[in-house]
C-alpha cells in the first residue's frame, strides 16, 4: 500500500464560458440600473438644492440676530428651462455700508455678501414672491422677517417634481414638495 498525493488534476481559473456568463449578468443588470439612476440624479439635484435653500433662509436669520442688523436673502428668479440651470440667490447684510441705503433690501454700496448660490444642473428657481410683489426677503436682528415680508421660492426640475420654500410671518421656514406644482405635501 501506498500513501502519497492524489494524483488527480486541479485546475483553478475560469472557462471563458463561465466569464461571459458572468459578464451577460453584469450586462443585464446595468441595463435595467441605468435607467433607474438618471431617474434619481435630477430628483436629487432638485431636494438638495432645495435643502441648500432653507439652510440658507437659516443662515440669513441667524446672521441677523448675530449682526443685530437686517441681513436679507434676495432671489433671482427666472423662468423654467428644461435644458439647464436657472435662477440664482444671495444673502447680504442690509446695514447701508460704503454709501448704501439700509434695510431698503437691495444690495448697494458696500454691504457684505455673505452667500451668492446659483442653482445645480436642471433645476430651476423659477418663483420667488413675497409680501408686495417682492423678490427679497430677510430677518431682523430679533430672527423675524423684516418688514413682515413672508412668502415663498419654488424650484422645479426637468422631471416635473416641485419644491416650495415658505417663510411665515413667525420667521419659520417650511418646505413642501409636489409632483404637478398645485398639490403641496
Amino acid at each position: 500500500m501506498r500513501i502519497g498525493k492524489c494524483s488527480g488534476k486541479t485546475d483553478q481559473g475560469f472557462t471563458s464560458i463561465e466569464l461571459l456568463v458572468v459578464i451577460g449578468i453584469l450586462a443585464i443588470l446595468g441595463a435595467v440600473a441605468i435607467p433607474a439612476f438618471s431617474n434619481w440624479i435630477p430628483n436629487y439635484r432638485l431636494k438638495s438644492a432645495a435643502r441648500d435653500v432653507v439652510s440658507n433662509f437659516q443662515r440669513t436669520k441667524l446672521e441677523a440676530v448675530r449682526r443685530n442688523a437686517n441681513v436679507i436673502i434676495s432671489f433671482n428668479p427666472h423662468a423654467y428651462d428644461p435644458k439647464g440651470a436657472v435662477g440664482s440667490y444671495q444673502i447680504f447684510v442690509d446695514d447701508g455700508s460704503g454709501g448704501g441705503t439700509a434695510n431698503n433690501f437691495v444690495m448697494d454700496g458696500t454691504e457684505t455678501v455673505i452667500v451668492q448660490a446659483t442653482m445645480p444642473d436642471n433645476v430651476s428657481l423659477y418663483s420667488a414672491v413675497f409680501t408686495g410683489g417682492n423678490t427679497a426677503a430677510g430677518f431682523n436682528s430679533r430672527g423675524l422677517p423684516a418688514s413682515s415680508r413672508i412668502g415663498s421660492v419654488k424650484l422645479r426640475n426637468n422631471r416635473s417634481r416641485y419644491y416650495k420654500i415658505t417663510l411665515s410671518l413667525a420667521g419659520n421656514i417650511a418646505l413642501k414638495k409636489s409632483n404637478d406644482g398645485v398639490t403641496w405635501n
